[in-house]
């Protein structure tokens, strides 16, 4: 939980009322007497307590409570206050709340739209790139965000079964393990032609079944990056380069065969021709031909 002035305000306003209070009782509470001890006349100080300060003292222990008992909910944010008697609890909105100090206490829950990334570009603990392997055994990289927000309406159940540290307990391990499902299903090939938007519509769809029902709204999971292990890239590129230079093969032997079958086509009429030329030359012997 983040702490903010507003948490660190109230237990400074009680230090300093309690000082304050210290100082008048010292200053106007007590007073110097005179006593002799064993012979030897010393000076000591005394409680004096007059009504005018009684009541002061009195003013400044309310001050002390209200305090104390005030807390500020930031906007975007939802407080569960716990009645340690009653053991029940109750859900505070934005603004001044009243709590009764030692007897309950407040917990703060952010509201608003939270993100949760797996990056390599992300220094926190557990969040880098996630790798996973694929169903035919290659090692797939995948950076993610997920988009999520804490549902209002569910919010003390979900503190009571989950709390506080819902991101360690809840959101990383359910992540990750979403992610992982969904690369097991694919060879690496499926994966490539699978792409990205279907990549995250399929886990944001289990994501949804596992984290709706204990109060987690699933908004988007946002795919940033699928990578694969350097020897795999190097394969995947001379598997490219390969392919590539088989459709250039494939290109140059349709246009020689297109070029072998114009020649026929060529030679079939200048065939055909010879052959009607003979034709009429053996049915009209007197004809001269052309090469008389």
């Amino acid at each position: 939980m983040n702490i903010n002035f507003q948490d660190l305000l109230s237990p400074i306003l009680s230090i300093i009322v309690v000082l304050a209070i210290l100082y008048i009782l010292y200053k106007y509470g007590t007073q110097e007497v005179l006593v002799e001890q064993q012979g030897t006349i010393k000076t000591k100080r005394r409680i004096k307590l007059s009504p005018a300060l009684i009541v002061l003292i009195l003013v400044g222990l309310i001050l002390m409570l209200i305090s104390m008992s005030y807390r500020v909910i930031p906007q975007g944010y939802a407080g569960i206050k716990f009645n340690q008697v009653f053991r029940t609890y109750t859900v505070l909105g934005e603004g001044g709340n009243l709590i009764i100090p030692f007897l309950e206490n407040l917990y703060q829950y952010d509201l608003q739209v939270r993100e949760y990334t797996l990056s390599s570009s992300v220094k926190r603990k557990g969040e880098g790139t996630l790798w996973g392997i694929t169903s035919d055994g290659v090692s797939v990289g995948v950076e993610a965000t997920l988009l999520y927000q804490i549902n209002r309406d569910s919010l003390i159940k979900f503190h009571r079964n989950v709390g506080m540290d819902y991101e360690e307990k809840v959101i990383q391990p359910v992540f990750k393990s979403a992610i992982k499902s969904v690369i097991s299903k694919y060879t690496s090939d499926g994966l490539l032609s699978f792409g990205r938007t279907g990549l995250d519509l399929e886990i944001k769809g289990i994501l949804r079944n596992k984290l709706e029902p204990i109060g987690i709204n699933v908004l988007d999971v946002l795919i940033r990056d699928i990578k694969f292990s350097p020897d795999y890239e190097k394969a995947l590129e001379e598997k490219k380069l390969a392919e590539q230079e088989a459709l250039k093969m494939q290109q140059l032997i349709k246009k020689e065969s297109l070029n072998v079958q114009r020649m026929l086509v060529e030679a079939k009429g200048k065939a055909e021709a010879i052959s009607i030329v003979a034709k009429e030359i053996k049915k009209n012997p007197g004809v001269p031909s052309s090469n008389s």
